[in-house]
């Protein structure tokens, strides 16, 4: 045989059993001073290619994305290599060609194409073992890049196509089907650094359809993809052994969904942007329950919050809180209707009693404070100021039998100065501690 490199003619006796050595040494003589063995040849192609950015996968100079070098176990590849070498190395058919691109192939040929089995050194640094098939990389190969990176598997028509294994300089392994040069199909990739996994479908190098993400911690996600994040639905199971389950958009949870707390809380409603917004329904682990409408995870605008003891509160939340106007029902009948703030009786409200009694007026954190009217059931009346809950100030007190005290109260009772005016309308300017008369003024 008769190979034509660039500067030589070298006659090669393909019945010598060290032919491909023979011509190793021949073509690298000048680079090389000491004779090199079979094994040295061999490295010196693989160790020795110039160096450029980008890679090539063929002659065509197809180029797919890879990540950001870090460290590989070298095992990894060497094995690789040795089995191919143990394979293809000896054998006898082999025919050397430097193509114009600067590569350099040696291997089985037909018709001047790279056809059958071959070693392909590209210019770039990257190293191709394996299968060609009409000047294309096709069949199975090993495929090293010059940043560590390893591919293993099929390839067609100069591409990666089929299924195969690629290796990451990083330790990141993807392990399944391909189609130009990209993740389609069924396959699993593993995190080295996190140890983190996702095993499904994949379209256009993106995780697309459904499949199954292992993170760190024991969490775990089952559901649709699209583009490469949870989009569609899916079930997210954390490592405090909560779980959504419901719709997923742009990564998060949207639209319907439910969440199973890890303290046995459950919340059923509509989601945006991984936080509870619209209507839903809270469902407490002690029985209470909300249902209402949520703003960014907090109870915001109408609502009702079913207390366990049987009280009730049906109006505005905000932030979370009763505030704005609300209807409040105790459980032992009672009921307030009016102003609320943070969580508390706050503004102007009336309180009905189940025993009759009522009061009408202002309130402060949560209790009777301000001006207000209250009305007992057995026809009296208390007109006046108040202080947390209790009468406190100026007011005046009217008895159903007609008689009435104005004057001043402290701690709901009559202390200090006022007028006891009796029902037949003698007026007594009296001195009172504590309700009792400690003299009369006039």
């Amino acid at each position: 045989k008769i190979i034509n490199t660039k500067k030589q003619k070298i006659r090669i006796n393909p019945k010598k059993k060290n032919n491909i050595n023979n011509l190793y040494r021949q073509i690298y003589k000048k680079k090389q001073k000491k004779q090199l063995s079979l094994n040295n040849s061999y490295n010196y192609l693989l160790n020795n290619s110039q160096n450029r950015n980008d890679f090539m996968m063929s002659q065509k100079r197809s180029i797919i994305e890879i990540q950001k070098p870090q460290a590989l176990p070298t095992i990894i590849k060497d094995q690789q290599i040795q089995e191919f070498q143990q394979k293809y190395i000896d054998n006898q058919n082999y025919t050397q060609q430097i193509h114009k691109d600067g590569s350099t192939y040696i291997g089985q040929m037909q018709n001047n194409l790279r056809n059958g089995k071959g070693v392909n050194i590209f210019q770039n640094g990257d190293k191709y073992f394996g299968d060609w098939k009409m000047d294309y990389m096709d069949g199975e190969g090993l495929y090293l890049f010059k940043n560590e990176d390893v591919y293993q598997g099929q390839l067609k028509n100069g591409h990666i196509n089929g299924q195969g294994i690629y290796n990451y300089a990083n330790g990141n392994i993807y392990k399944g089907n391909w189609e130009n040069n990209m993740k389609n199909g069924f396959g699993q990739y593993s995190y080295f650094q996190t140890g983190e996994k996702y095993e499904g479908e994949w379209k256009n190098g993106e995780r697309y359809g459904k499949g199954t993400y292992y993170y760190q911690f024991d969490e775990k996600y089952e559901g649709q993809w699209e583009n490469g994040i949870k989009n569609g639905k899916g079930i997210l199971t954390y490592s405090s052994g909560a779980k959504y389950d419901g719709q997923w958009k742009q990564d998060k949870a949207n639209g319907r969904g439910i969440m199973y707390y890890a303290n046995n809380d459950k919340y059923d409603g509509e989601w945006l942007n991984g936080s509870k917004h619209g209507q839903g329904i809270y469902f407490f682990r002690d029985g209470s329950k909300y249902e209402g409408n949520w703003i960014n995870d907090y109870k915001n605008g109408t609502g009702i919050h079913m207390y366990i003891n049987g009280d009730r509160y049906q109006g505005d939340f905000k932030y979370g809180q009763k505030s704005g106007k609300g209807i409040y029902f105790f459980a032992n009948g009672d009921k307030y209707e009016g102003d609320w703030l943070n969580d508390r009786r706050q503004g102007f409200g009336n309180l009905y009693m189940s025993n009759g009694d009522q009061y009408q007026g202002e309130w402060k954190e949560g209790d009777k404070g301000g001006q207000g009217v209250y009305q007992f059931v057995s026809g009296d009346k208390y007109e006046g100021q108040w202080l947390y809950g209790k009468r406190h100030g100026k007011g005046i007190y009217s008895w159903i039998n007609g008689e009435k005290y104005i004057g001043e109260w402290v701690n709901d009772k009559m202390n200090g100065q006022g007028e006891f005016i009796k029902s037949n309308g003698i007026v007594h300017h009296c001195e009172f501690r504590d309700d009792i008369v400690l003299g009369i003024i006039q």
